[in-house]
């Protein structure tokens, strides 16, 4: 992949404490949205290999806050009721068959009345944090479960990350949530059977729901399969301003995971 960025107009990056950083970082990639502070939107986003975007010119120079999700994640979500200080690592455990080794955290999902316990890659937060000594780590789980409930507010959603190797989904109808999970996925045709996979189990179909992607190793075949299936598809992130390109990686959606985060921290 090579690096490349949009930029708005209004974006100064000296500007003192009118930004906040969002970054996604694992998998062989890395990226970042930089979100004013004044409005929420975003007014520069930025990608390329493995860390390369974290010496980008384009990264704010004093920025009030920063967060960041890596990947891959190891997560569940845990009823409030049901979680016991102390017990953590026995909920990961009995999800993912195991303890994963790197820090273990938390963080509350406040619209369900849970929370999120997480493990990720401590090499691509040691990296960030390097950088940004203040930045916030956030769980991918959690910020898919935000996002699909701002989308399905009223309506049947189903929001899907295609990761490398993985795909995250959170299917939600009118505000509630009914899954969230993430599936193996080597090729276009898993991210497609795990896609109807959820909307079955969710009780839905393809008519029923409308199916907005993203993610960094999300293919053009990918996203075009799953249209071919589902008829109400289209990319979960836009930036009307954005220049129009072809540079890989420069669809907006691809980077849903750095554009939501500012919706986790504000």
């Amino acid at each position: 992949m090579e690096n490349g960025s949009h930029r708005s107009s209004r974006y100064e990056p000296a500007a003192e404490r009118a930004w906040h950083l969002s970054i996604l970082a694992g998998q062989g990639v890395s990226c970042f949205a930089v979100h004013a502070l004044v409005d929420g939107q975003v007014v520069a986003l930025a990608w390329g290999k493995e860390h390369s975007v974290l010496s980008s010119e384009l990264l704010p120079v004093y920025p009030k806050s920063v967060s960041f999700v890596t990947l891959p994640e190891w997560s569940t979500l845990v009823p409030d009721g049901a979680l016991v200080p102390g017990t953590e690592a026995q909920h990961l455990s009995l999800v993912h068959g195991g303890l994963p080794s790197g820090a273990m955290r938390d963080e509350p999902v406040r619209s369900l009345g849970a929370t999120c316990i997480y493990v990720h890659d401590d090499r691509e937060e040691h990296t960030i944090l390097q950088r940004f000594p203040n930045a916030r780590a956030l769980p991918m789980q959690g910020l898919m479960v935000r996002a699909a409930k701002a989308r399905g507010a009223n309506s049947s959603t189903l929001l899907l990350h295609r990761g490398a190797e993985r795909a995250d989904v959170a299917v939600v109808d009118h505000g509630r949530l009914l899954l969230s999970n993430t599936f193996p996925a080597r090729s276009a045709q898993d991210v497609l059977y795990f896609a109807l996979l959820a909307m079955e189990q969710a009780g839905l179909s393809p008519s029923d729901i409308q199916l907005q992607y993203g993610g960094s190793h999300l293919s053009d075949g990918e996203r075009d399969l799953l249209a071919r299936y589902v008829p109400n598809c289209t990319p979960a992130c836009k930036l009307p301003w954005a220049r129009d390109t072809i540079t890989p990686g420069s669809a907006p959606y691809r980077w849903m995971a750095a554009l939501e985060q500012f919706a986790c921290v504000s």
